[in-house]
Parts: C-alpha cells; structure tokens; sequence
C-alpha cells in the first residue's frame, strides 16, 4: 500500500499515450479494447511511415551508415525461431522495425513512432497463423534490400511485409 501516486499516474499516462488506456475524469482508467479499426489504422500508418523509412535506410547505409545491428537482429531471430521461447520473436519482430526506423536517421520519424511500438508489440503477438519462418525470411529479404543499399527495393519489401501481416493480425482478433 506504500506506493506513491505520482509514478503510477505517470505509467497510466504513458499507457493512454500508447493506446492500451482510456481515462475518464473522476472516474480512473480501464484497459482500451483493440478494435479493427485500430489495426487497420495502424497498418495504414506503418505503411506510410516504415516504408519511408526502409528506403532512408538504405540510402543512408549506401552513403556509408553502418547497418551491423539490423544484421544481427535477424540473426538473433533466426536462433530464437528454432530454440524459443515464442514471446521473444514477438519482440525481436518489434525490435527489427525500430532499428530499420532508427537507421533512417530522421529524428522526428524516430519519436513519431515510439508510441505506434507498444501497439505493435502487442499486435504482433495476435498474429499467431502466420508462420515464424515467413516472417523471418521476409526480414532477411528486407535486411538485406538495406544492407546492399538498394533503397527502391526495400521499399517495396518493407510494404509487401507490413501488407501481408495485417489479415493474419485482424483474423488473430
């Protein structure tokens, strides 16, 4: 019962700030259900900005950028896809997104998009029907598409991958 009130508004702040929390003056919070039209929405916005961002990111690792860490994102999923736990692909998928946002170097796409990640995480792990083993062998198509500075071509991965997770994610709601 020791617990301040202050860090606890500011974890129920942060969570309506990402989405997963609705507050209502005088009355507290609750958790928000995640309708359809909140993940066709944030489909329709990952597309917009993670497809800019892949072909930045290629650009800039073409201009000399190191782009060692999304390698070994990919990596790392590989050895998880086959050993688990389930949990950790989930966020390894999320982790992969933020660095290729991340290596587009654009500050402001870099902070646009840190509240659109916990919904992801979250959405990520609803989309159970579809296999761990595609989705990886999309990121490496993708990860690769940026490593070779070839900015066209993954953007057109980036929009294939992003398009093709969102029916397996409405049929997981």
């Amino acid at each position: 019962h020791n617990v301040s009130r202050i860090p606890v508004r500011e974890a129920i702040q942060r969570l309506e700030q990402d989405g997963f929390v609705e507050t209502f003056p005088r009355r507290g919070a609750a958790v928000r259900r995640l309708t359809l039209t909140d993940v066709n929405e944030l489909f329709d916005v990952r597309l917009c900005l993670e497809t800019f961002a892949a072909r930045t990111a290629a650009v800039r690792v073409a201009e000399g950028q190191d782009g060692a860490r999304l390698q070994e994102l990919v990596d790392e999923t590989r050895r998880v896809i086959d050993d688990g736990p389930e949990a950790r692909v989930a966020s390894l998928s999320a982790e992969f997104h933020a660095e290729i946002v991340r290596l587009s170097g654009n500050r402001l796409l870099v902070e646009s998009v840190k509240p659109l990640f916990g919904r992801m995480r979250w959405i990520f792990g609803l989309a159970h029907n579809r296999s761990n083993e595609l989705q990886r062998d999309e990121h490496v198509e993708l990860c690769n598409a940026i490593l070779k500075g070839r900015p066209d071509l993954a953007y057109s991965l980036a929009y294939s991958h992003i398009e093709l997770g969102r029916e397996p994610v409405l049929a997981g709601l």
